[in-house]
């Protein structure tokens, strides 16, 4: 079994063609299934899910843990799939080999039963199936950057996770870009897939440093990298800027009302403001803006108030952490440049002092 298996896999992704996902599934979730650890669970995990989620589970097992989706060297253009033991990951923490790739997925498919136990676990699950922003998305994540054993994908570090802010996310989605909850379900979708899904899951293009990479998910880029971030991680960022969206000037009244009366959505008073300028971020211009845009130009920027470059490990308004993370105005991305935000208002009132000091400001025409 473990033979055929790694071939069915190493044939799907080293090929010259589009990844295929369904042909992958044909070949090799069969052989997972008539593993004898394995085939009661499965069938257990099919009767409980039903047979469109378990299609679900079976791309989001192949996919989340024998492969990663590698950034192409040397130009570092695009992505491509990869097998777990791929040449480019020799001396990598993210290389592991198809043996332990099996381990991980006897290991999570054998706690399945038991996770979904848990109402909370399931309805996460299931949301994240429904209302998935990335392909195969699904509640697995690393407990660490790195293992004892010096890697990050590794038998045990790789788990079914739950918190609070997940399931608080994904409800938020439904209810944005469910058709019956949301009051407009075609511009928050575009918010989600055009805006945050990219600035939030998916790296920058970085051509410099040790670590370049361009459109890899923040989980699969090195570990050691200030672009790496867990999928938990993600998924809070995607939190805050949905929830600091829903407090944009104008932003509908009741259905805001209706996030809070649920408890998906926290109660705050405060207008979004550009933390950079100070001005109040207004949710029409910003839904005039996404709906009909101008060519090479966007008034609602998402950025790091502090840069990657000047991550600190020990900070948490440092990297790319929802503390660090907001939605920003044009002009306050210009004036930012590469700055922190510290750095940019102290520049701010310094320039302002010295307007006040030399008499420059504008005077009322008579």
């Amino acid at each position: 079994m473990p033979n055929v298996l790694k071939t069915a896999i190493e044939e799907s992704v080293n090929t010259d063609n589009d990844f295929n996902m369904d042909v992958l599934v044909g070949k090799a979730w069969p052989i997972i299934e008539a593993c004898p650890r394995l085939s009661d669970i499965l069938a257990g995990l099919r009767d409980v899910l039903g047979n469109k989620s378990y299609k679900k589970l079976s791309q989001t097992i192949l996919r989340n843990v024998f492969l990663i989706e590698l950034v192409k060297i040397p130009k570092i253009e695009t992505t491509k799939f990869r097998h777990r033991w791929y040449e480019q990951l020799n001396d990598d923490p993210r290389k592991c080999s198809f043996e332990e790739c099996l381990e991980i997925t006897l290991d999570l498919l054998g706690q399945l039963p038991e996770w979904l136990t848990n109402s909370s676990h399931a309805e996460t699950l299931a949301l994240s199936f429904e209302y998935s922003l990335l392909p195969y998305e699904a509640p697995i994540d690393y407990t660490c950057r790195l293992a004892n054993n010096g890697k990050i994908h590794t038998q045990g570090n790789l788990v079914w996770y739950y918190d609070q802010l997940i399931l608080r996310t994904l409800k938020l989605r439904k209810y944005l870009i469910g058709s019956e909850q949301s009051p407009d379900a075609s511009f928050f979708n575009k918010v989600l897939k055009d805006k945050i899904k990219v600035k939030t899951y998916l790296t920058d293009r970085v051509l410099t440093g040790d670590y370049k990479t361009n459109r890899e998910k923040r989980w699969e880029t090195h570990p050691s990298s200030v672009h790496f971030a867990e999928r938990k991680i993600c998924m809070a960022i995607e939190y805050t800027l949905v929830t600091q969206l829903c407090h944009f000037q104008g932003f509908p009244e009741d259905f805001r009302q209706r996030l809070q009366e649920e408890g998906i959505l926290d109660q705050n008073p405060m207008p979004a403001l550009c933390q950079i300028t100070g001005d109040v971020l207004s949710y029409e211009a910003f839904r005039n803006e996404l709906l009909s845009p101008t060519h090479g130009k966007s008034d609602f920027q998402v950025g790091h108030l502090n840069p990657l470059k000047h991550e600190d490990v020990h900070n948490q308004s440092s990297g790319h952490t929802a503390e660090n993370i907001s939605w920003i105005s044009a002009d306050g991305n210009r004036i930012q440049g590469s700055l922190s935000l510290g750095d940019v208002r102290m520049l701010i009132k310094r320039i302002a002092e010295n307007y006040t000091a030399q008499d420059w400001w504008p005077r009322p025409r008579t």
